[in-house]
This record gives structure tokens, sequence and C-alpha cells, in this order.
């Protein structure tokens, strides 16, 4: 559960049951005031009675009664005298009788009965049930004993209860609606930092170390949290800085030995004085050092790409450049009978570092030979879509394994270990190939079905033309194919959407 919905459901159950807590006190208060203040009412009437019969003769006569009513229609009224005998009785009282208690004199008490609705309507229900709050004193009048006996129906008084639970429940059910409403836009305005953060941490790699995520101006916990992750990219940053940096100072420092032994190698292996087991000796020797020079090289230019930040954009021509690339490849494939197809754009112009785009199509396309089969098929295809420059490069071959596409950009990683120490790998080409596309802003992919093909996209969104009419032809123009060194012209494919020749994808 997020973040965000814990604290929803924490406030919001917070207040739910702060809110419940209240409603209860308030509807115990509500509850028991009205009873106090009915409890004070036949406590009132009681003792007027009592006064208005200490002004009547005894006995209380029939004409002498009026003096005695009490609202009535309200109040059912009795009043004994020392034998028990009722001198008096409201109009109320003759519709039901309600026992007297002596037990619990002067303390009121609740007294069920029943009252038709044709005899008397006091709001019972359809049962005719109603609920008397009874009350009964002693007086002593003029040396005469007297029992008072008062109540009054509180069915109303009942109903007046259940509309205050009605209305409870209503505002308990409206109030939390709101409380979680008001506590999800909250909790969202609490955690926002916190998504922002994880958003410039997402963010943050080893190519963008010097990202920092912004400080707030209140000094909290997310300023902290902040601060802190701040501390440790800065550490990062100063790890690879100098892992970089070493990784470049000792493969320049190895390239003196590694020529100077190279050399030495050379003009060893072509001595006549030696024995031929020696000479074999020295010339695998030689083959090894070779092998470590190319080594060091590119471990040399892998630094530099990694340590500098951005690489002189100019203008040149991709599609010149493809040819030519592809004209020193020509005798390799030939040689490898490999059937070479090329869908190039004849005007694509673009920005960037010649020399490196270079680089990355001969390593592109030395891969796409070296892990081929006799009889395969090379292509390549340079394109533009949406006003970006797109660069495909598919082969036939043994193919990667899914769980392995995205390691091959790693450095030393190759999936085919024995062949690539056959052909002379170490497993850095792509990891170069994947540097020079970062640095000009672009994108790198790949794509491959086991035991069949393999197939690598570049995109590059900063497009270069010489002049508006010429980025208007570059749309329309057909592209040219090269097919074992002879041109022809077809529509190349959508790059990033090429299934290959003959949709074998």
């Amino acid at each position: 559960m997020k973040i965000r919905h814990r604290i929803t459901l924490w406030v919001a159950g917070a207040g739910l049951f702060t809110s419940l807590v209240f409603s209860l006190v308030i509807l115990w208060e509500m509850h028991d005031q009205p009873l106090a203040i009915l409890d004070s009412q036949l406590n009132t009437v009681a003792h007027t009675l009592s006064k208005r019969l200490s002004t009547l003769r005894k006995p209380v006569e029939d004409a002498q009664a009026h003096m005695l009513l009490v609202s009535s229609e309200r109040y059912w009224v009795k009043i004994y005298d020392q034998d028990q005998r009722v001198v008096f009785q409201s109009d109320l009282s003759r519709a039901a009788n309600l026992p007297l208690k002596k037990d619990h004199m002067g303390e009121p008490y609740m007294v069920d009965t029943h009252i038709p609705k044709e005899v008397s309507y006091l709001y019972q229900d359809d049962d005719g049930e109603v609920t008397f709050r009874t009350l009964v004193i002693a007086e002593n009048i003029a040396g005469t004993p007297y029992l008072i006996q008062v109540a009054r129906p509180i069915a109303d008084f009942e109903e007046e209860v259940f509309d205050w639970l009605e209305a409870i429940d209503i505002g308990l059910i409206i109030s939390s609606i709101i409380l979680m409403c008001v506590s999800y836009i909250l909790a969202g305005r609490i955690v926002r930092p916190i998504a922002a953060i994880n958003q410039l941490a997402r963010e943050i790699n080893e190519n963008t170390l010097e990202k920092r995520i912004p400080l707030g101006k209140s000094r909290d916990e997310i300023f902290e949290l902040s601060e802190c992750l701040n501390q440790m990219f800065n550490r990062l940053q100063f790890s690879f800085s100098r892992q970089k940096k070493y990784l470049a100072d000792a493969s320049h420092e190895l390239r003196s030995p590694l020529t100077t032994l190279r050399l030495f190698f050379e003009e060893a292996s072509q001595r006549t004085d030696l024995p031929a087991a020696f000479l074999e000796q020295i010339k695998a020797q030689e083959h090894n050092v070779l092998r470590m020079d190319r080594l060091v090289k590119t471990l040399l230019n892998l630094s530099i790409l990694e340590i500098k930040a951005s690489l002189p954009m100019e203008p040149f021509s991709l599609t010149d450049l493809a040819k030519v690339v592809l004209e020193d490849f020509t005798p390799i494939i030939e040689k490898a009978k490999i059937h070479l197809k090329a869908a190039l754009l004849p005007h694509l112009n673009m920005r960037g570092d010649e020399d490196m785009i270079r680089r990355t199509l001969i390593n592109i396309l030395d891969n796409a030979v070296k892990y081929n089969r006799a009889g395969g098929e090379i292509e390549l295809t340079v394109a533009e879509k949406n006003n970006d420059i797109c660069i495909s490069v598919y082969n036939t071959g043994p193919g990667i394994p899914k769980d392995e596409l995205e390691k091959v950009f790693e450095q030393f990683y190759r999936v085919e270990k024995s062949r690539a120490v056959i052909n002379g790998g170490v497993g850095l080409g792509l990891a170069i190939v994947k540097e020079i596309v970062r640095l000009h802003n672009g994108k790198i992919s790949i794509d491959s079905v086991l035991g069949s093909w393999t197939r690598i996209d570049m995109t590059f969104s900063q497009k270069w033309a010489e002049s508006p009419a010429l980025r208007g032809r570059l749309g329309l123009s057909a592209a040219g194919e090269i097919a074992g060194g002879r041109a022809s012209t077809r529509q190349p494919p959508r790059c990033g959407r090429h299934q290959g020749p003959r949709g074998r994808n």
C-alpha cells in the first residue's frame, strides 16, 4: 500500500473515531438533559398542585377541582389521601391507570401502558404502547398526608431521540466522506516532495551523476532526506570519476610498454638465427601482445568517452559516411559469403562527431559479420522519421537470448564466450557504441530471435540539413540499395519497426 493511501486511512480513521466518540458523548448528554428537564417539570407540577391543594377546603369538592388542573391535556395527575383514595385525577389519568410505586418516592421512573389511539392520541406506536415518565411525592398539608402522582407521556421524546440518532448517522457518513477526500488531498501534498525525489533519483544514473535534488526552504525531514541523497550522489560521482580516470591513466601508461613489446616481438619473429620452436613461441606471444594492445586501446577510448561530457557537433553527410564504411566492409563481407543490403537516403545529413559515428557503424557491422553464418544477410538502414535520424543494422545469425539483450551493452560482456575469444572480441564494442550514442543525445536498442537474427536500432533526435528545401526533399526521396556492391532503389522500412528481410521478425 502506498504511503499516500496509508496516511489517508490513518487520518480518516482517527477523524472518524474522534467524531464518533464526540457524537456519542453529545447523544448521551442530549438523552440525559431532556430527561432532567422533564423531571424538573414533573417536580414543579407536583409542588404546584401541593400549594393549590393547601388552599382548598377538605375534602376537595368537584367545584374546586378546576383549581388543581395544570395542563391536564399534557399531564397525567392523581392525588391520593392518607387512605389512598383518589381525591383528584386529570382527564388523561382516566384513559390509563399507572401503578403507584411508593418505593420510588421522589424518584422519577418509567411506566409502559396501553392506550388506544382513538381514546387519546399520545404519539403511541401502532400497538398503542405509551411510555410515561412518572413522579410520586408525599406532602403533609394542614396535618393531612397526601400522595401526588404526576406523569407525562414521552413518546414524542423518544421519537426526537431517534431523529437525533438518524441525524448523527448521516452526519458521520458525510463527515467521513469529506474527511477521506480532504485527507487524501493533504496526503498527496505531504508525499508530493517524496514523489519528486523519486523521479529525480530515477533520472540520476552513471551518466547523469551531476544532477542533484533541489533542497526546499523548510528544514524538515524531507530536506534532510534530500540532503543525504545529494551527499550520496556526491560520493558516487567522486568514485565514478576516480574509477574512470584511473582506468584512463592505466590504459595510457600501458600503451608505451606494450608498443615496445610489440616491436620487440615483431623484430624477433623476423630473425633466422633462432630455433624454429622458439620462433613459434615468439609468434604466439606476439599474437597475445597484439590482443593486449587492442584491449588497452579500446579501454582507453572507452574511458575517454565516459569522461567526456559532450562531443563536437559538426554537420556531415551520414549517407556518404555509411557508403564509405560499407565499401570498406565489402571485401570482408564477400569473403564471408554474406549478402549485404543497404537502404540509404541519398541526401541525409546530421550534426555530430563524424569519427565517432563512423566508429559506431564499424563496431556494429563488425559484430554483424563475426556473429553471422555463411550465406547469411546483413542489412543497413539509414532513414528519418518525425525529424529523427534512424540507423538500423540487421543480421542473421545465432541471435541473443531475451534475458541477455540488455547485458550486451555492458563492458566485457560476451554472449558466446568461446567464439568471442576466437574472433578476438573482448566485449567492449557495444559498450563504446552505447557511449557514443549517449554523447549524441540518442537512443539505442537491440532486439533478437535466438537462432535466427539480431537487430540494433539507433535514433538521433538532433537532425541537421543544409537548407529547408533539402529538409523537404529528404522525406520524399527514394533510397538507394547496395546488394553485393551494386546499387538499386527501393523504399526503406520505417526505423524502429524494421521486420528484417522478407518479414522474418
